[in-house]
């Protein structure tokens, strides 16, 4: 048997699961740290890499409510651990992978993992010795062993996720000058600050489905999106940057726009003259608006209504998961926002939604896996549907779970996804959906479908309010 409970953390009353192996040692020689209080040196830190929602490794694909991907928690040793128990005599209570990082007193950096506890002076080394363990472990499984291949199928997806990862971080400043743009900007002396913000900033990257982010401060740099490309090392990956001038700026923080809030706070900066560190450190004095809350809203309408459309009329695996998990993402984060906490990002979201509303984190676990294995779904291109069934089907039941008490609380009855197509295709005819916008904003739900004889047609249908805003 081993030591389970929840200490405090030794700066703040935050309780985390701790795990002390086999009674190995007495709880009064460990010491705990939240992920806001880790200390920078004497101190081991644990950062769980997989999903709190497993469904292939629990029978009854049950949500255990571990912390979510990205959670870290930091042990001290107040005195030497056992020598056959090492550093992982004590680690985190929960059944997530977990990479550590031990910082020295000498102010030096070690990595290690569940799978593989020998120290390695590299994130790089620590990830290439899990995998070669993981494959060890499956050479030597027999076949009639799925559930075990299943489950080293799920690891090493797992860690070979991290090791594109830190390769993609290991160089994210070649990339970032590998952009015409920032170059010239550059080298007109126009460049302000570039910052990496997104999935690869959180350490959330999916290969290939997830994108990469800059958010681009530059003199006279005309605000807006601007999407590039870029190919290296085998990698194709669509580079977004979030162009600003320091005015434009200045009124979108002080606007509450979501983006510019976010990348303040969670921003890893790149190349900077001053003024993104300056930003960093006075986050603190914009905050989330009504206009925040609106903007998520809107932004998780258009994902929303790409993920229902994919699914009717699919044409791009990338999209449907895509957007998936953006517009859930963003239904939370303005939900959240709605409940008075302030801009949310990464693990975060997961674990202030978990905190609030449970049964919501659920859902979201849920399309959160679905992201990190969004290859192994059986995904036909171009076979329209007119039912909302089988597992693409739960993925966007999932969603609307997710989006219907998001828009009680902003006053709006969302209409059941599978009432509302069923009652097109019994009553108008419809045999083929190819287009589908929701406007919360105008309270409208907008179909485009196609009838016999291939005739088209368009439905409205009016979004409900109710009678008033409700807290679930």
């Amino acid at each position: 048997m081993c030591d389970c409970y929840w200490p405090e953390c030794q700066m703040c009353e935050t309780r985390v699961p701790l795990h002390i192996a086999d009674f190995c040692m007495p709880r009064e020689d460990v010491a705990v740290f939240c992920s806001r209080h880790l200390p920078p040196m004497d101190v081991v830190v644990y950062e769980l890499v997989s999903g709190a929602y497993q469904p292939d490794v629990y029978e009854d694909d049950a949500f255990y409510h571990d912390p979510p991907k990205g959670w870290r928690m930091g042990v001290r040793y107040l005195r030497p651990p056992p020598r056959s128990y090492g550093l992982q005599a004590a680690e985190p209570n929960t059944s997530s992978s977990y990479l550590a990082e031990y910082r020295t007193s000498a102010d030096r950096r070690y990595f290690f993992s569940e799978r593989s506890p020998r120290r390695h002076r590299s994130e790089r080394a620590a990830i290439q010795a899990t995998l070669r363990d993981i494959e060890r472990r499956r050479e030597r499984s027999g076949s009639d062993e799925q559930l075990l291949r299943d489950w080293l199928d799920r690891d090493r997806r797992i860690w070979s996720a991290l090791r594109i990862q830190y390769e993609l971080r290991s160089r994210i400043g070649e990339i970032a000058f590998s952009v015409p743009l920032v170059r010239d900007l550059r080298k007109s002396g126009n460049l302000i600050a570039v910052a990496l913000i997104g999935s690869l900033r959180n350490r959330d990257f999916v290969p290939g489905l997830s994108d990469i982010d800059f958010w681009v401060i530059g003199k006279r740099l005309r605000p807006g999106l601007k999407v590039e490309h870029y190919s290296g090392d085998g990698q194709d990956l669509e580079l977004n940057l979030v162009c600003r001038n320091p005015r434009f700026l200045r009124r979108m923080l002080r606007e509450g726009n979501p983006v510019d809030l976010v990348a303040i706070r969670h921003g890893e900066a790149v190349y900077d003259e001053g003024l993104f560190d300056t930003l960093h450190r006075r986050a603190y004095r914009y905050r989330a608006t009504p206009r925040t809350r609106n903007a998520w809203i809107s932004s998780s309408a258009r994902w929303l209504s790409m993920a229902v459309q994919q699914y009717f009329s699919p044409d791009c695996a990338h999209c449907f998961f895509s957007a998936l998990y953006h517009a859930a993402r963003d239904l939370l984060r303005a939900h959240l926002v709605g409940d008075g906490e302030d801009v949310t990002e990464g693990w975060e979201v997961e674990a202030a939604v978990a905190e609030r509303w449970p049964g919501m984190a659920e859902l979201y676990g849920r399309l959160l896996n679905a992201r990190a294995c969004w290859e192994s779904f059986d995904f036909p291109i171009f076979v329209s549907r007119t039912l909302i069934d089988g597992e693409l089907g739960e993925l966007v039941l999932a969603l609307e779970e997710i989006a219907r008490p998001v828009y009680r609380s902003y006053g709006l009855r969302l209409p059941g996804f599978r009432s509302f197509f069923d009652e097109l295709v019994r009553r108008r005819g419809a045999r083929r959906f190819f287009s589908v916008y929701i406007h919360p904003d105008r309270r409208l739900i907008l179909v485009g479908f196609e009838k016999a004889a291939g005739k088209h047609a368009f439905a409205r249908r009016r979004i409900p309010r109710t009678s008033r805003p409700r807290r679930d």
